[in-house]
């Protein structure tokens, strides 16, 4: 399952350019309320040449990625999610890794539940590699992403560079999994201004009423890389005082969420599903809870470890007889299976796998210059004997 590593110029990117993108993949706003996504060290204007991905910061990642000079860390799983009561650094508790590779300049990103919940994320690597049809959520998040129209005026000889400065930031894409970008829309008219003795206006005279020709320049963005898109505005921008709006736009709902609905285009066995997971993902072995000749048809997908979210769906009447999950505590097990309910456990880090691979594929599509890796220093905690 470990790709390749991708070969690159070592071209470099805004940190905040790779967060947006990262952003659009899976939204912020999916997590649970008790995750903590996102950014969790750098600065918006670090360069980014090298970034590795991983589940875990453990020792041997964090000197993977020291070794391999990477500025960005992917750790799917967030290093840093209770309060942190000191900055020291040794050990090998995930804070603290996460303090030395602040120290060293290796930044830090998580996506965890984010990326379970945003559509072709960690439920749905899974799904594919299965060879599942996802069909639908387990638990829908139908807020949508607040998404805010930018409006500027310049001259016809800066738009271009206003743009690409805008776009690096987070701004101009648009379509499911935004699968296009750059987009804008650009109209001719007349700007007017008067500009007092203080002022050192780009084109005309201060002291005088100026009309120029401008071009109303619009785009989108979320509204989470609203400070970036703004800064960069302003440096590209080559009038002294830029003339900009920032427009609340409504959205319909997300049909994202925890959790996926698959269908199986023919009912096989509880074994026999569990010995295709099994050699799909090259696995020793999964752990299996019901009748091995029992038919199933629809399937209930939860990377990780689902908890009681299956038996909380069954209750709100979503309808399946199986479930797959990484893992279950051993109560919740019996809790499956006094409901009735197929279950296969993979193990949690080889359900969550999937999805590294998934997300260095749509990085390095939208970043060909970059160094992206996943780690070789991840391996999953445990053996089988």
């Amino acid at each position: 399952m470990q790709p390749a590593k991708i070969k690159s110029s070592h071209k470099s990117v805004l940190l905040s350019e790779l967060t947006a993108y990262l952003e659009q993949i899976a939204p912020l706003h999916l997590a649970e309320t008790w995750d903590h996504v996102g950014l969790l060290s750098g600065s918006a204007n670090a360069r980014i040449k090298r970034i590795l991905i991983s589940l875990d910061l453990t020792r041997p990642v964090a000197d993977e990625a020291v070794r391999n000079a990477a500025d960005l860390l992917i750790c799917y799983h967030p290093p840093i999610f209770k309060p942190i009561l000191d900055l020291r650094t040794g050990g090998n508790k995930p804070e603290n890794l996460a303090v030395e590779l602040i120290s060293k300049k290796v930044w830090i990103y998580s996506p965890h539940t984010a990326l379970d919940a945003a559509p072709g994320g960690t439920n749905d690597a899974l799904a594919k590699l299965l060879g599942l049809e996802v069909c639908g959520s387990l638990d829908f998040r139908t807020t949508a992403t607040r998404y805010l129209k930018l409006v500027t005026f310049l001259p016809e000889s800066a738009v271009e560079r206003v743009a690409e400065a805008v776009y690096k930031a987070g701004a101009g894409r648009i379509g499911k999994d935004s699968r296009y970008s750059q987009c804008s829309f650009r109209t001719t008219g007349t700007g007017t201004f008067f500009g007092d003795e203080s002022a050192t206006p780009t084109i005309g005279q201060k002291g005088q009423l100026e009309r120029v020709s401008e071009i109303r320049f619009e785009t989108v963005l979320p509204a989470t890389s609203a400070g970036a898109v703004v800064s960069a505005l302003k440096q590209a921008h080559p009038y002294e005082e830029p003339a900009f709006d920032l427009l609340m736009m409504e959205n319909p709902p997300e049909m994202a969420g925890q959790g996926r609905l698959a269908e199986l285009k023919t009912p096989r066995s509880l074994e026999s599903l569990a010995i295709h997971i099994r050699r799909a993902l090259h696995l020793e072995q999964v752990q299996m809870i019901g009748r091995p000749n029992e038919r199933l048809r629809r399937l209930a997908i939860v990377a990780g470890s689902a908890g009681r979210l299956p038996l909380e769906a069954l209750k709100r009447g979503q309808a399946f007889d199986c479930l797959i999950t990484g893992e279950l505590k051993h109560h919740d097990m019996l809790a499956m299976r006094a409901a009735g309910l197929s279950t296969i456990c993979l193990g949690h880090a080889h359900s969550e796998m999937p999805v590294l691979i998934a997300l260095r594929n749509r990085l390095a599509q939208e970043f060909a210059g970059l160094s992206i890796t996943i780690s070789r220093s991840d391996p999953v905690p445990y053996a089988f004997l």
